[in-house]
């Protein structure tokens, strides 16, 4: 599913990510043509990127319009050489692949041939906010130590073995001014393009150049172009209309005036790591969240066409959800009732209980 938002200051396009792991749906046909009309200009996967089971013969330029994957990644067992992320900047790892990695890439080759992964493609990934990465058993992969995995996170674990000619990375050392990486393949230590690690000790986060006054703003995520919250690569919590912000515009302000708290006529909602007006339709209203479904102690209303999380009235029987349908509700009751009129004409069976239909 793909909705598009039109923020005052840019046009994103969301798509629903999935959650297959290693499984498939139907043949790799089917398979492919479901990805491709799941993710065709995508610009953000809410969940995970999933590309698993592919010959050497498939076309995936359609996933090069992805700037953001609020899940994880996975490719493996696929056989084709190039991943076209080049626009991908940020994976932020709300789900973890094996509760660990936000990235994995494992077995991509022919078993019996000479097709497989060659390289990653992720020629502008700078940010992985939680997770590790795992890029195991990719015969003739070559392109992993071109990518600045320390620069994107120091803290993450990188597990790299059995890709091209063994390559395996020895060693991993954050330096303040520049990024290490010692490798067996290559004789020299490469020095990378960072973000990160270049960065004056004034500044939080990222900067875009050595000077104290090229700093990220604290918001953004992944590097920028400049100071501003508008100049991000991309938001470190959410995108409002353009610009990184810690929360979005909340549904009800204080009034310094009335000492009162009203209603905010210029509210958003949070829908993943985005600011939007209204909710998708299969959303519904919690707060100032879009949820997939209200929680237990909150049933699901529809006021002016919206659908909304509102608190239950009084105490949900023990084992029924309150956002339940209210016929279940009246046939669990009706149950209960039934059982209680049984149990009591069993053992007084004098008194007058009336039949119920």
């Amino acid at each position: 599913m793909i909705n598009e938002f039109e923020p005052l200051l840019f046009t994103v396009t969301v798509c629903d990510g999935t959650k297959n792991f290693l499984s498939t749906t139907g043949n790799s046909e089917i398979q492919y043509n479901l990805m491709k009309t799941r993710y065709n200009n995508c610009d953000i996967v809410m969940g995970n990127l999933e590309i698993t089971m592919m010959d050497h013969t498939r076309d995936f330029s359609f996933l090069e319009s992805i700037k953001e994957v609020t899940g994880y990644i996975l490719f493996a067992i696929n056989e084709f050489s190039r991943l076209p992320l080049h626009h991908l900047r940020i994976i932020r790892g709300s789900t973890l692949y094996e509760d660990q990695y936000a990235l994995a890439v494992m077995v991509n080759y022919q078993r019996d041939g000479e097709h497989g992964l060659q390289e990653l493609g992720l020629t502008h990934l700078t940010e992985i906010l939680r997770g590790g990465v795992k890029i195991i058993q990719n015969k003739y992969l070559s392109y992993a130590p071109q990518v600045n995995w320390l620069d994107i996170s120091c803290s993450f674990t990188l597990h790299i073995v059995n890709n091209i000619r063994n390559f395996k990375v020895k060693n991993l050392i954050c330096i303040y001014g520049t990024v290490l990486v010692s490798r067996q393949v290559f004789t020299s230590v490469d020095s990378l393009t960072v973000t990160k690690t270049v960065c004056a000790p004034q500044c939080s986060g990222r900067c875009f150049g050595r000077n104290p006054s090229e700093c990220c703003h604290v918001e953004c995520a992944g590097g920028c172009t400049g100071p501003k919250d508008t100049d991000c690569f991309a938001c470190r919590n959410f995108n409002n209309s353009g610009s990184c912000v810690p929360q979005c515009p909340q549904t009800v302000i204080y009034n310094r005036l009335t000492y009162r708290m009203e209603p905010n006529p210029n509210a958003k909602y949070q829908y993943g790591s985005i600011c939007v007006t209204q909710c998708p339709k299969i959303f519904v209203v919690d707060g100032s969240s879009c949820v997939s479904n209200c929680p237990s102690n909150k049933m699901e209303v529809e006021k002016n066409g919206v659908k909304t999380c509102e608190p239950c009235k009084g105490l949900c029987p023990k084992g029924i959800s309150c956002r339940s349908n209210s016929s279940s509700l009246y046939r669990y009751l009706t149950a209960l009732l039934l059982l209680t009129v049984s149990f009591s004409s069993f053992f007084f069976p004098s008194l007058p209980w009336h039949k119920l239909d």
